[in-house]
């Protein structure tokens, strides 16, 4: 006699065993279930532990530097340091990297900052580019106003916040280049532009302002 036994699980597999009924040894097709729960494996599998995010601070941005109290500069911030950037003080934001910078404007002026674009080719800055840098400069006229200046790396951005303070607000050259520096020595493109931006401001107010900053003798390419 043939006796069919069926053991409910919630996944099957055939076995054939035999089973002893009166006596007797008979053959068996059975149904079974395998005992593995199958969630409980896939979690085993695939489970994973999400990495920790590194803190963002401002000591994260690239070549950050504090200028003066009205000014710091640095490379180019993402949307988080945008935000502690405000929550310092920053009321404006120069960005001197050429090129489609539509994104950039928006992330800035969702925060209610200032932006302002001015198109620094590397190769080719002009005296037009920082005269047009003055100008903005020149809005953040508040007691209050603190004002970002960026590019990729603060290359760009160390020149002109040199050159600001010791034209426009008449601040030591050798405590600007000290700052100018620590970031960079200029390539004999930017010593070329510093001498033209100075020469410029030494014929318009009858000065006689020198920089002692040295070019680099082999020029470096951002």
């Amino acid at each position: 006699m043939k006796y069919k036994i069926v053991t409910l699980f919630s996944l099957s597999i055939v076995l054939s065993t035999t089973v002893v009924a009166m006596g007797q040894t008979v053959a068996v097709d059975t149904t079974t279930v395998s005992t593995t729960n199958s969630a409980q494996s896939a979690a085993q599998n695939t489970a994973t532990v999400a990495a920790p995010q590194a803190e963002v601070t401002l000591e994260s941005l690239t070549n950050y530097q504090v200028n003066n109290e009205h000014m710091v500069s640095s490379g180019l911030p993402s949307a988080a340091h945008f935000q502690l950037l405000k929550d310092e003080g920053i009321s404006r934001v120069i960005d001197l990297i050429p090129g489609e910078r539509g994104q950039e404007q928006l992330m800035v002026e969702a925060l209610s900052l200032n932006y302002h674009n001015i198109q620094v080719e590397w190769e080719h800055p002009t005296l037009a580019n920082f005269k047009e840098y003055i100008g903005y400069m020149a809005q953040a006229n508040s007691a209050d106003d603190k004002v970002l200046t960026h590019c990729k790396l603060n290359w760009r951005g160390a020149v002109f916040t040199y050159l600001y303070r010791i034209t426009a607000l008449g601040e030591s050259e050798l405590s600007a280049k000290q700052d100018l520096l620590a970031i960079w020595q200029p390539n004999q493109t930017w010593f070329q532009f510093i001498n033209t931006v100075i020469d410029d401001f030494n014929q318009t107010h009858n000065a006689q302002l020198a920089t002692s900053v040295t070019p680099q003798v082999e020029p470096l390419e951002q």
